[in-house]
């Protein structure tokens, strides 16, 4: 590497999502430009992708308008390529502890996100469009994608994420070098919620 290393984000939007909201207890959104940066360091930034699925239908429509305005504002980010899957309905069943009847329910997943970061982390990989990738994801659907880019290229993959339970093992012990993303870290990445 002459000069400093490229530097590719590759954010699980959902996975960070949940894991700053439910882990860390933490209510306000992220700067994804800020927190992107704050990652990178004083390397080079040649992109940030954004994994995600638009808001599912079933969602309160104030928190639907407020993942819309999210959305929309990734699209001022320079460097940010937004990389959507899609929703698909499935029907759920469940028993009631109480009556012992079983109640069914339809609900929305995204599919594709997943899938697509994994393969752009390979393909950008094998291509040389990055010498360093940071997932920040703590899914352990990723640990293969990791291990194939070490074993394969000369690339080195970073895991940020929230150290808490949806933080896989086998993913953390895949990367070459883990950020555990903390309150404090975040501190200076956080939008307030009246911009």
């Amino acid at each position: 590497m002459n000069g400093k290393p490229r530097v590719a984000v590759f954010i699980d939007g959902s996975n960070l999502y949940f894991a700053v909201r439910d882990g860390l207890r933490i209510q306000k959104p992220i700067d994804i430009q800020k927190f992107s940066h704050k990652l990178v360091e004083d390397r080079e930034l040649v992109r940030i992708y954004y994994y995600n699925a638009p808001p599912p239908p079933e969602d309160d429509p104030e928190v639907r308008i407020q993942q819309q305005r999210f959305r929309d504002k990734l699209g001022y980010i320079d460097f940010l390529q937004r990389r959507d899957g899609r929703l698909v309905e499935r029907t759920f069943k469940i028993k009631c502890p109480d009556c012992g009847k079983e109640i069914e329910y339809k609900r929305h997943i995204q599919k594709g996100v997943d899938t697509r970061l994994a393969v752009d982390l390979v393909i950008m990989a094998v291509r040389d469009s990055y010498d360093i990738g940071i997932l920040v994801s703590g899914d352990g659907d990723f640990t293969e994608g990791v291990n194939f880019v070490k074993e394969h290229t000369r690339k080195r993959i970073e895991n940020a994420f929230v150290l808490w339970r949806g933080w896989d093992k086998g993913l953390r012990e895949a990367a070459d070098r883990r950020v555990i993303l903390t309150g404090e870290f975040f501190s200076d990445c956080l939008v307030d919620k009246a911009e």
